[in-house]
């Protein structure tokens, strides 16, 4: 099996392997070379875990054909397409399904195996948002073979809340130290992560290129995370104590020819964790921080000076308050408190309402 480039072609790239029953060579032409080296991905993990699925090649949809979860696994990846890491991330959630019912026919895989499955989870040190993810990857994958008629979409059992695992962001203080002790990518990913509020990561703040800098307007636009699809991008305003750091930046890659933002030796960066942990250990901090506790430091501020809640998670592109009323609820408690000492003294209070004896509370 290999990948080839015929030129001249509407799909050029082709993606070819010898069928193990018949002996005969089969193919699959495509627009680029990513979606051959998925479907080559796809081929390789069939021939090596699912041969059988090789004879029916031509009648893969077949309604009264029997059909197992690992077949239909492989037939749902093959018509989704994902892209790299959203290939490599279904794999990973159903890895623990095939290997439990990977060769049961998905119409015959009851409500209580799901359960079962479910429990068997539940029973380990899998924390409960994991657990949803992978149940999560089950479901889309027999909702897609009920629409594919085959089978019927079973019920699944009810999930347990998932709690978001609570992390306490970085202080000023020990932003500060981390800047002192970070080299120069570092410290933009501090800056624009706890000053701006982007997800630190590919999906956000490794894609911002100077492209998304308006220095005039003071504005940045982040393209967001596929969490929100409601809102492809946001407009963040820089306050005005970053704008001549952000142009500085600017001056200086233009000179390099650096599109993005955040690089390192002349190319755009796809993970920290390396430098992010050297940059602790130089800043003398030694209890867990994750580059996107940045970003909750970045609400944490917003919340406790009093911001109300709705513009911040705007700023952080959610859809709605609640991931912000679940995850700073101990901050929020803080500013009801301050609200309400905040309120005016009654200074004529009616004598049956008033303490005789200052000092003295009977609250029996």
């Amino acid at each position: 099996m290999a990948i080839r480039e015929r030129k001249g072609r509407a799909k050029p790239w082709q993606c070819y392997w010898n069928n193990p029953y018949t002996g005969k060579r089969e193919s699959q032409s495509f627009a680029t070379r990513e979606e051959a080296e998925k479907e080559d991905s796809l081929v390789k993990h069939r021939l090596r875990f699912e041969r059988e699925s090789f004879k029916h090649e031509n009648n893969e949809k077949e309604v009264n054909q029997e059909i197992t979860l690992e077949q239909a696994f492989l037939l749902y990846l093959r018509e989704k397409q994902f892209s790299g890491k959203t290939l490599e991330w279904q794999f990973y959630i159903m890895r623990l399904p095939l290997k439990m019912y990977g060769n049961s026919p998905v119409d015959k895989i009851s409500v209580a195996e799901i359960t079962a499955f479910r429990d068997k989870l539940s029973n380990t040190e899998v924390k409960a948002t994991t657990i949803k993810a992978y149940l999560g990857g089950l479901k889309a994958l027999f909702r897609w073979c009920a629409e594919n008629g085959f089978c019927e979409m079973p019920q699944f059992p009810k999930l347990p809340r998932a709690r978001q695992e609570r992390f306490i962001p970085p202080t000023p203080a020990e932003l500060e130290a981390i800047l002192q002790a970070a080299p120069q990518h570092i410290q933009r990913v501090v800056i624009i992560g706890a000053q701006l509020g982007a997800r630190v990561g590919p999906s956000e703040l490794f894609r911002l290129t100077w492209k998304d800098v308006d220095l005039t307007q003071g504005i940045i636009r982040i393209h967001g995370a596929k969490k929100n699809p409601n809102a492809p991008w946001r407009e963040v305003p820089i306050r005005q104590s970053l704008i001549p750091i952000m142009a500085r930046w600017a001056m200086q890659d233009k000179k390099d020819d650096m599109e993005y933002i955040i690089h390192y030796g002349g190319k755009p960066v796809q993970s920290i964790k390396k430098s992010w942990a050297n940059t602790l250990a130089r800043a003398g901090i030694t209890r867990r921080i994750r580059p996107y506790d940045l970003r909750h430091a970045f609400a944490t501020e917003l919340v406790a000076a009093g911001v109300d809640i709705g513009t911040v998670a705007k700023l952080m592109g959610h859809s709605g308050p609640t991931m912000l009323l679940e995850h700073y609820q101990f901050v929020m408690d803080k500013q009801k408190r301050k609200a309400v000492e905040g309120l005016p003294d009654l200074l004529h209070v009616p004598k049956p309402c008033a303490q005789k004896n200052k000092g003295t509370y009977d609250l029996s």
